[in-house]
């Protein structure tokens, strides 16, 4: 572990735990967001199949109805019955997928929202975890601190710019620019070999799930309010129907 301290470690560890099961249980209610969101889709398909079918059917009930004697057989019958059937199917299809659709956009927009939150609240870990492991190392450096604050007050500045680096100044026929050139200690940095992330530094690195951003956010409050509000009564009357 790269946090020294026991009772930071403890601390935070117990915060990244309770991150990561809110995170499990966002991805859970992702999956089961987007087959709500797939299952609205597939069911429109299967509208426009029965609309297809119902059209068919016309068709040919039309068809045997020329080669009738003007009395609707019962193949007309069962045709037409097919058709209609079809036709009623269609709009109880598309209705659902409707409340469906509805049901997703609006788990769609907590889940943004729980999303940011879990986002703001990793970043705000990361950033507990590596200051816990900076006080670590700076109380390491106890005793390199005297010199380096020695070295920072008297020292040359040639002295300070060879360890923290210097600007330099260049120029073309455009313009003027100031260059940061490394100091030793950033070199020295550069090609260290890195320590290999611990448990917890894992898991904050871990990327959240990618969640689109609804449409609703690119809306002013005013605006989302009253779409939200229409969006309300449509699917009460969907449901009431």
């Amino acid at each position: 572990m790269h946090i020294q301290n026991p009772n930071t470690q403890e601390t935070v560890a117990f915060a990244v735990a309770s991150l990561t099961e809110r995170l499990a249980a966002f991805e859970q209610d992702l999956n089961a967001w987007q087959a709500l969101a797939d299952n609205a889709a597939r069911r429109v398909q299967t509208a426009e199949a029965l609309r297809s079918e119902a059209e068919q059917a016309r068709k040919d009930c039309r068809q045997a109805m020329r080669s009738t004697l003007g009395i609707p057989t019962k193949a007309v019958r069962e045709l037409k019955n097919k058709e209609m059937a079809n036709l009623e199917l269609a709009e109880e299809t598309l209705k659902i997928a409707e409340e469906e659709k509805i049901q997703a956009e609006v788990q769609q927009e907590a889940l943004f929202e729980q999303r940011q939150a879990l986002l703001k609240e990793r970043d705000a870990l990361r950033r507990q975890y590596w200051d816990a492991v900076l006080d670590d190392q700076i109380a390491q450096w106890g005793q390199q601190l005297p010199v380096l604050a020695l070295l920072l007050a008297e020292a040359p500045k040639a002295c300070i710019e060879r360890l923290f680096g210097r600007a330099e100044l260049h120029s073309n026929h455009e313009q003027t620019y100031a260059a940061l050139q490394p100091g030793e200690l950033q070199q020295a940095l550069k090609s260290a070999a890195q320590a290999e992330p611990d448990d917890l530094l894992t898991l904050l690195n871990k990327p959240l799930p990618a969640l689109a951003t609804p449409s609703t956010q690119h809306q002013s409050p005013i605006t989302r309010m009253r779409y939200q509000a229409e969006r309300d009564a449509q699917y009460q009357a969907l449901i009431n129907r």
